[in-house]
């Protein structure tokens, strides 16, 4: 009872932080780990073809002929905004494979 007392007597969150306390210190460990979903090995394919030398040599060369579109063609309006968007989208992807190994440091970059 005077255990009871003293808990009353105490301020509402010293009451809360102490029952979070209790409550943290009871419960036991989840030791939940990934099981690999069914859906992971496909995507793991593509990352891996994407990030791959036929990437690099499929990047290169969309890379140029865009550049050389870009450069010499007659191009306006929409046909030069889709030429445009192809060509920022092949450097994106380019990056991913080339450049991180590039500069010798993507061992610890995740994509």
């Amino acid at each position: 009872m005077m255990l009871y007392n003293q808990v009353q007597g105490m301020n509402r969150t010293i009451q809360a932080g102490v029952l979070l306390g209790l409550a943290i210190a009871v419960t036991g460990r989840a030791y939940a780990a990934g099981t690999g979903m069914p859906w992971e090995g496909p995507l793991d394919q593509i990352l891996s073809s994407i990030e791959g030398p036929v990437a690099r040599i499929v990047a290169v060369i969309i890379i140029t002929i865009t550049g050389l579109t870009l450069a010499f063609g007659e191009t306006s309006g929409g046909f030069r905004k889709l030429v445009q968007i192809v060509f920022g989208l092949s450097i994106a992807f380019a990056a991913t494979s080339f450049f991180l190994t590039f500069f010798s440091f993507g061992g610890g970059v995740l994509i």
